[in-house]
């Protein structure tokens, strides 16, 4: 295959992917995982069930894919919302309410859920948490950098946390526990004050 055939080919893959991803993030932003099959996927990608094993490997593959670039273009809403918080303690009610209210941290648990055990995931589950992480560290040390705020914990453990808090929150009210997400203060997890109160 010649240097521009191999090209032309390269690239026709990457906008199949890319056409499929963008559809499985559309369907699955409101349907659950359960809900939409190979066969709906491909037909609205305008492709054939075949690519989505060709390029994700399995319908888990590209669920998990799905619901971590819906997390992803939700965390602009945390980041909008972060912005707008004036004292510490608003930026961490802010944060807590919208991870725990947007449609994506519910889908990112049941991806989890599918991960479990299924090693063909594990590289994509973690390479797309540690992005998360990196990303949300990134934001909390500029927030606090504007806002001349201060803290003792290691961001970088704090944001795990904070993560791991809101998701096993959804958790826990799906299993159908009472009292829903917002029993769950994940607000807490996060520590900043002004730095004259240090």
């Amino acid at each position: 295959m010649g240097e521009h055939k191999q090209r032309s080919y390269t690239a026709r893959g990457a906008d199949t992917r890319r056409r499929i991803r963008a559809t499985a993030m559309e369907l699955f932003r409101d349907r659950e995982y359960g809900d939409v099959t190979v066969s709906e996927l491909a037909e609205a990608a305008g492709e054939y069930p075949n690519q989505i094993t060709y390029h994700f490997g399995s319908k888990d593959a590209l669920y998990i894919d799905a619901a971590f670039g819906l997390l992803l273009r939700d965390t602009e809403r945390l980041r909008k919302a972060g912005q707008r918080a004036s004292t510490p303690d608003t930026l961490r009610a802010v944060l807590a309410r919208t991870a725990l209210t947007m449609p994506s941290t519910t889908a990112i648990v049941s991806a989890l859920a599918l991960a479990r055990g299924n090693s063909a995931v594990q590289p994509s589950i973690e390479s797309s948490l540690s992005l998360l992480f990196r990303q949300s560290e990134r934001f909390l040390e500029r927030v606090q950098e504007e806002r001349g705020w201060t803290t003792d914990q290691d961001l970088g453990r704090a944001v795990k946390t904070f993560w791991s808090a809101a998701f096993g929150a959804v958790l826990i009210s799906q299993a159908g526990y009472p009292g829903g997400p917002s029993s769950v203060d994940v607000a807490a997890t996060l520590s900043f004050r002004p730095a004259d109160e240090g």
